[in-house]
């Protein structure tokens, strides 16, 4: 796992009137992208916009031509939602689906597809596959190698607005903040959330494995160990496998175990940690001083002030805020 400080790129606004030019832009962004001949009877125009957020990536496109484009298999998941124009996706096995303005559609990864733009206008969101079979792990403990989309559309039309709904709130947080991201546990807690939010939306093999309880036993000592390690890292960011690891046991095991003893999954706990250090230092704090809610939320990897406030009220049966004045 990366422990140095994560950064926010921007590559800026690129506009261009020549195909060649925008292509080479979208080459430099998506290694993986394949533009082939493309033809239109209006004189083309292109606008495009890239954040590398930590490991997960922003763009924004607008694409006047028509063109039929592939992008060939990879380790990145790119979901698009167009906000104008045409998109149609094409993949393997028959399955072409014509994508409606504010409708996600998923670009898997290890797998070719095929895309035809016209004048479309579309936001993208890219992840490492790494990062999705991960979290797919870890909230079922099916191993990340079964981890496969099926589809490309989302499996119902809320589900979609779900996805929108998350995507903005949580790229325009860090977008509005950028300091957020250089807190290490603010970039995995957006990978975190972003993965998941992909896991529910778009149909695949995890759904056959949700809430499985993996087989192994566990003895209650190997969740003792699991928790002090958490409570000693409870600062930076902590994979599944190094939880295990330090615990003495596999992945799958520690899952069993966790299920069994306290209903949750080890993530699921460690994050429960780094909210019990966020009611600490809330506890403590001085309320006519520097400290806020969202600051001591993202200290401890809450990039998301709502979802932070929601998980104390839970919690705690007050707000945040409610703690910080008393």
């Amino acid at each position: 796992m990366a422990t140095t400080a994560p950064t926010m790129t921007k590559t800026g606004d690129f506009a261009t009137s020549e195909p060649d030019e925008a292509h080479a832009w979208l080459r430099s962004v998506y290694p993986d992208y394949q533009p082939e001949q493309a033809s239109s009877s209006k004189e083309f125009r292109f606008r495009g916009s890239h954040t590398q957020l930590g490991r997960s990536g922003v763009t924004r496109l607008q694409y006047s031509m028509s063109a039929d484009n592939n992008v060939t298999p990879s380790d990145v998941l790119l979901i698009v939602e167009p906000a104008g124009g045409v998109l149609r996706v094409s993949r393997g096995r028959g399955e072409d689906v014509v994508v409606p303005p504010g409708t996600p559609v998923l670009f898997p990864p290890h797998q070719a597809v095929s895309a035809l733009w016209a004048d479309a206008d579309a936001g993208c969101v890219c992840l490492q596959a790494a990062d999705v079979e991960r979290v797919a792990v870890e909230t079922t403990g099916i191993e990340g190698t079964a981890v496969r989309f099926t589809g490309v559309a989302p499996m119902t039309p809320a589900l979609a607005q779900q996805w929108h709904d998350t995507v903005r709130r949580l790229i325009g947080a860090v977008l509005r903040d950028p300091e957020l991201l250089a807190n290490p546990l603010v970039e995995a807690q957006l990978t975190q959330l972003l993965a998941a939010a992909a896991l529910d939306t778009f149909p695949s093999t995890r759904l056959a494995s949700h809430r499985r309880i993996p087989p192994g036993y566990a003895a209650p000592a190997v969740v003792r160990r699991a928790i002090q390690f958490m409570e000693d890292n409870a600062e930076r960011e902590t994979t599944l496998s190094e939880i295990a690891e330090a615990s003495g046991v596999g992945p799958r095991a520690l899952q069993a175990a966790f299920l069994r003893h306290h209903d949750t999954t080890p993530t699921s706990y460690a994050r429960r940690v780094r909210l019990e250090r966020a009611h600490r230092d809330l506890q403590v704090a001085d309320p006519d001083g520097w400290d806020t809610v969202p600051g001591v939320g993202a200290r401890w990897g809450f990039a998301d002030a709502d979802r932070f406030v929601d998980a104390y009220q839970q919690a705690y049966s007050r707000s945040p805020g409610q703690t910080l004045r008393s």
